[in-house]
């Protein structure tokens, strides 16, 4: 061992009458160790919610969105579905009447909520969203027997079956075999005067996709009965297209408006991409992670200003110890490198418990398993935790392999307690779910920022150790020992 290093490691373990700058040493691990570890934690979160978001927004929607600008019908969407799967990249597209309706639940006479319903064919519908998967009950829109027993036991006419996304159902009240009345439109009777145009709808199913966007405002079915609503037989407003990589989308959109080959009466296409459809949350998550990285690298600095200051009251410490090393020949450079040596290691502990404390923390949040109960814990934990204090007092002052002992029991309780107090984070709970999209709090670690901010760390502690080393270095030997 180099004597630079066997120095440093001595100053790093002070004797009992210098113990004050060793607290001041380990307050700088923890500092580091926080502010890696919250970094860490945040951007999971961010980095989480963001890929979340993104997996459900494709897997429940369409990669590209075509219509006209004013949402009017137009025909031959069969032909132009066609010419569409027929571009490069395209898996498939399928046709789409979509609107925006009042419901009259049951036994109600006024408008208990405004949704949207989209017109679909489910088979074509499955190869673009894969609708079915998300379904818990029947898909016949037609044909199935809950429809029919609600037509033998009511006198009112069905216009078909409705399948209401989860949240939806809860918040109308409405389970399977229930009848929703729809406000399809207002028609002009011709006295000046509007009457509703009303249409009965069996629920046979429920849509579960825990994306909050869909299962709680939205209501599908068969795109047949949305043509005959709205008396546009043969005709849709909309055609969504999925493609081999969502990231094409952009270039693709042309293509697709291009195929689709609309007159000049039908209207101008506009060819909609999911990137357009939310572009502001995700540039929004994108600011966010920015300016969390920001703020949580300038955590870490603060931090390493306590690695700053403990060199520097060690220097003042060891100005005798610096003057006789000068005395027997060591250099400049050797005096400057122990004091390095030593704030480094601090960085580098630092860091090194913040990264597993951070991964450790994720890994808790994202991971759903029975947990003791926190009266369980304060009842067991505490006394154990009060009556291992006084037996580390005493090992602590013992020597061999105590301090050791104690160390790794203090390591093993630690992690008891935090698996025992870090549990997932419900959003439904926090009333959040429906801006993040998802039940839970998302975690996604991202390995690529992780080595990243370490070695972001390792580089601001390492910089915080110049100034005080290039002090101690420059120290003169007769100035440091003429009060000795």
């Amino acid at each position: 061992m180099k004597f630079e290093w066997f120095i440093a490691s001595r100053y790093l373990r002070s004797r009992r009458k210098q113990s004050f700058i060793s607290i001041i040493s380990i307050i700088s691990i923890g500092g580091v160790a926080l502010g890696v570890a919250t970094v860490i934690l945040v951007i999971a979160v961010l980095d989480g919610v963001e890929h979340g978001l993104k997996d459900r927004f494709l897997s429940n929607e369409a990669h590209v969105a075509l219509h006209i600008f004013d949402h009017s019908f137009f025909k031959d969407y069969q032909e132009r579905i066609q010419r569409i799967e027929a571009i490069e990249n395209v898996v498939a597209a399928s046709p789409v009447v979509f609107a925006q309706i009042g419901v009259f639940p049951e036994h109600s006479n006024t408008i208990q909520d405004v949704i949207y319903i989209k017109g679909i064919d489910p088979a074509q519908e499955d190869e673009v969203t894969g609708f079915s998967t998300y379904v818990t009950g029947s898909t016949d829109f037609q044909n199935s027997e809950l429809i029919e027993k609600a037509a033998f036991i009511r006198d009112e006419t069905i216009a078909g079956g409705i399948i209401l996304g989860g949240r939806l159902a809860t918040r109308l009240g409405a389970m399977k075999g229930d009848v929703l009345r729809l406000l399809i439109k207002l028609v002009d009777i011709g006295t000046g005067s509007l009457t509703p145009d009303l249409a009965n709808f069996v629920v046979i199913g429920f849509y579960e996709s825990e994306m909050e966007a869909y299962d709680s405002n939205f209501g599908f079915i068969h795109i047949d009965t949305a043509q005959k609503l709205y008396n546009q037989q043969n005709r849709v407003n909309f055609i969504f297209v999925r493609l081999t990589d969502a990231e094409l989308a952009p270039q693709i959109a042309t293509k697709i408006e291009d195929a689709a080959d609309f007159s000049v009466l039908e209207g101008m296409p506009n060819a909609r991409t999911w990137m357009e459809a939310q572009a502001a949350l995700f540039s929004a998550l994108q600011l966010e992670k920015i300016a969390t990285v920001i703020i949580e690298a300038l955590i870490i600095l603060v931090a390493s200003f306590n690695i700053a200051s403990t060199l520097i009251m060690t220097v003042m410490e060891k100005t005798k110890d610096v003057g006789t090393l000068r005395t027997l020949g060591a250099s400049r450079g050797n005096i400057m490198r122990i004091f390095m040596i030593q704030g480094s290691v601090i960085g580098t502990l630092g860091t090194m418990i913040g990264t597993g404390l951070g991964l450790s923390i994720c890994w808790l949040l994202s991971t759903n398993t029975e947990r003791p109960s926190y009266w369980y814990i304060l009842a067991l934990v505490v006394p154990i935790v009060l009556q291992f204090l006084m037996a580390s007092r005493h090992a602590l002052r013992s020597k061999g392999g105590w301090k050791f002992a104690v160390g790794v029991l203090w390591l093993i309780g630690v992690g008891f307690a935090l698996y025992c107090a870090v549990r997932p984070i419900s959003l439904v709970d926090l009333g959040l779910s429906q801006i993040y999209q998802t039940h839970q709090l998302p975690i996604k670690i991202n390995w690529v920022f992780v080595i990243f901010i370490n070695l972001l760390s390792f580089v601001i502690c390492w910089f915080a150790t110049l100034y005080p080393a290039w002090q101690a270095a420059n120290l003169k030997p007769v100035e440091a020992l003429q009060h000795e």
